[in-house]
């Protein structure tokens, strides 16, 4: 059978180039490669024309950022009569959220947008706020280039084997003609990433050793918890690369995936709403914005761009679809950006993305506290099978705790108090840690399990 595949792996190729050729993904693909040779200044200056073409469409076919371009002082009309754009202006324009698309989508919505074969989509509702929103044509033969670029930056080539743990229903969907061919196109192995119990990952290592998969894509939370009942199991299971995605990347989770699947790791970030933004090229310099797709800022509290090496919330502005322009859109994650030309790269870098902007824990005198402090102290208690952390309040914490069979119980009662201790050294000695010892901890309706929410910050 595997040498079947192997004959048949040309033919694979070939059939994904015809794709991409007549997406038009294939001429853009080109467009990106010749811009990675480009200088960052060229780089730069380039993001800017695009940028000043989104707004001026936005602001002369979308009705509400022709109010906000306006308001902000971004677009003016130009003596000529065509609209005059000012960069300057861009950080005065407020952030789109996720109740601005839910609220004003007919707004959102470019006059040509059926000209421009626009179509619909929805997130998956992993943070309780789902969303309708609309692609078209240039963004998506733009996010197949995406695709294609960053996985070929771990080694994959079309036609060579590929698995996906996962859990978008969407994304899974295979029952169709159209996802059928896609999976044989790819040489896809799919796998759910819902319900991760002990016997369904030990038929996923084994679908994975007989499949022997080039790259795994896979939530890395996912990817994380399988390496670690792999590891418990004592057994190996050899994947040359494995991209992660969809949920934050720990160093100790990617260490872990590393060693236990004999892989090099690669971490991608985007959304359903945004695509593919940014991934890492195996350069250990952070991850990589693809600059003609995506502008990506880091700002304050206030919406103020904060420089490289700051820690801050994410913007990102969609810089291909102009059907519905997504500017400044408030995506819900933390990061830090890093600087343009790390290691040779002439596009812009995101030094880090640090998780949900509901994973930062604030305290009563004004602190905040990354909600990756908490998940490191989990690190090395191999009897703890799931967990999470949910600040229910300024001074209270909930910690879920799933044990893995047959732990001691007084071993979970004296690292119960090890850990109150450690949160309590974070958030303040006055704080409650209360724990619950649970058979399961649910995931989202994408398959999601967030380790860490902050339920101040979302009310806040």
């Amino acid at each position: 059978m595997r040498r079947a595949a192997e004959a048949v792996r040309p033919l694979r190729a070939a059939l994904w180039q015809r794709r991409l050729r007549t997406t038009g993904a294939l001429e853009r693909l080109a467009e990106a490669r010749a811009w990675l040779s480009a200088s960052p200044v060229e780089v730069e200056r380039e993001q800017r024309a695009r940028l000043s073409r989104l707004l001026a469409h936005a602001w002369a076919k979308v009705p509400h950022y022709r109010e906000a371009l306006s308001a902000a002082g971004v677009v003016v009309p130009g003596a000529s009569g065509t609209p005059a754009v000012r960069l300057e202006a861009f950080p005065s324009l407020p952030p789109l959220s996720k109740r601005d698309l839910r609220e004003r989508f007919a707004a959102l919505t470019a006059e040509d947008s059926a000209a421009r074969g626009a179509y619909p989509s929805a997130t998956g509702g992993s943070t309780g706020e789902p969303v309708r929103f609309l692609h078209d044509r240039e963004m998506h033969a733009w996010k197949l280039a995406n695709k294609s670029l960053f996985d070929s930056w771990t080694g994959y080539r079309p036609g060579e084997p590929f698995a996906l743990l996962w859990g978008a229903v969407g994304d899974l969907a295979g029952a169709g003609l159209r996802g059928r061919v896609g999976q044989w196109l790819r040489h896809e192995l799919r796998l759910e990433a819902y319900q991760l119990a002990p016997d369904q990952m030990d038929a996923y290592l084994d679908r994975l050793e007989a499949f022997r998969p080039r790259l795994l894509l896979a939530y890395a939370q996912s990817a994380y918890e399988l390496a670690r009942h792999a590891e418990a199991r004592g057994r190996r299971v050899s994947v040359p690369a494995v991209m992660t995605s969809a949920t934050n990347l720990e160093p100790e989770m990617r260490s872990t995936i590393e060693r236990v699947f004999d892989a090099r790791v690669y971490d991608r970030y985007g959304s359903r709403e945004v695509g593919d933004v940014a991934c890492e090229n195996g350069d250990g310099q952070g991850l990589v914005v693809n600059p003609l797709t995506h502008l990506v800022e880091v700002v304050d509290e206030e919406g103020r761009p904060l420089p490289p090496g700051e820690h801050g919330e994410l913007l990102v502005t969609t810089l291909t679809n102009m059907s519905m322009p997504l500017i400044r859109y408030r995506i819900g994650d933390a990061g830090v950006l890093g600087e343009a030309g790390a290691g040779g790269v002439p596009w812009p870098r995101l030094r880090a993305v640090t998780g949900r902007v509901t994973d930062v824990f604030r305290t009563r005198d004004g602190r905040q506290v990354y909600g990756g402090y908490f998940t490191r102290q989990f690190y090395g208690r191999d009897w703890v099978a799931q967990f999470q952390v949910v600040q229910e309040d300024w001074d209270r914490l909930r910690v879920r705790l799933v044990p893995r069979p047959g732990t001691d119980p007084e071993l979970v009662a004296s690292e119960q108090a090890e850990l109150a201790r450690a949160f309590r050294r974070a958030m303040g000695e006055g704080c409650a840690v209360l724990f619950e010892v649970v058979d399961e901890i649910p995931v989202s309706p994408t398959g999601k399990r967030r380790y860490t929410v902050s339920l101040v910050e979302a009310a806040a």
